[in-house]
Order: structure tokens, then C-alpha cells, then sequence
């Protein structure tokens, strides 16, 4: 990735425009936003009232990382999966993981 050509972001084909300026904008501004609130996709960009494959990165799970399926609006609110960790144990994992990216 170069200031000259920006990384294309990874676009699931059913999005209707393909690669379309919006599209790319969207998934540019989507994944910031669930990288900074500790998801990682599974999947590429599904467009935001899409069911979007994701991993929550915070430990939350004794068995490993929870994955599934989430929509990105609720995701960019700050909405966790089931069995996430409490509120204000949340802000801190998710703080933590921002200063050691």
C-alpha cells in the first residue's frame, strides 16, 4: 500500500456496485471501526445491514476467541456478542488491544 494507491478493502462479490467509490469508502471506514472496538473479520466486507463473519478479539471465551456472525450496525455501536466480558472489563481489553496494535 502506497499514498498513491490505497489498499483495495476485501469486498464480498455480492455487493450489488462491486467496487464502487462508496462501497471501498464504507469498508475502509467499517473495518477502522471494528478494528479499534476488537473484532477481526472472517469475512470480507458485506455491506452494513449484512450479517458480517467476525472474531471478537478480547478473550472473552475460555475456549478460544467467540466467532460468528454479526450485523456491522450493531457492531459500530459497540454491541457484543453473548458471553462477552462486562462493560468496564470491555473498555480496558479494548483499550489494551489498541496500544499494543
Amino acid at each position: 500500500m502506497t499514498e498513491q494507491t490505497p489498499e483495495l478493502p476485501d469486498l464480498d462479490p455480492v455487493l450489488k456496485t462491486g467496487a464502487s467509490a462508496r462501497n471501498v469508502a464504507a469498508a475502509h471506514k467499517a473495518l477502522a471501526r471494528i478494528h479499534e472496538l476488537g473484532w477481526q473479520p472472517l469475512a470480507p466486507y458485506p455491506g452494513s445491514d449484512t450479517h458480517w463473519k467476525v472474531r471478537c478479539l478480547l478473550g472473552c471465551q475460555e475456549a478460544g476467541d467467540w466467532e460468528g456472525v454479526m450485523f456491522y450496525s450493531h457492531m459500530r455501536r459497540a454491541r457484543r456478542h453473548a458471553g462477552c466480558l462486562p462493560k468496564e472489563l470491555r473498555e480496558r481489553a479494548i483499550e489494551a488491544l489498541n496500544n499494543a496494535r
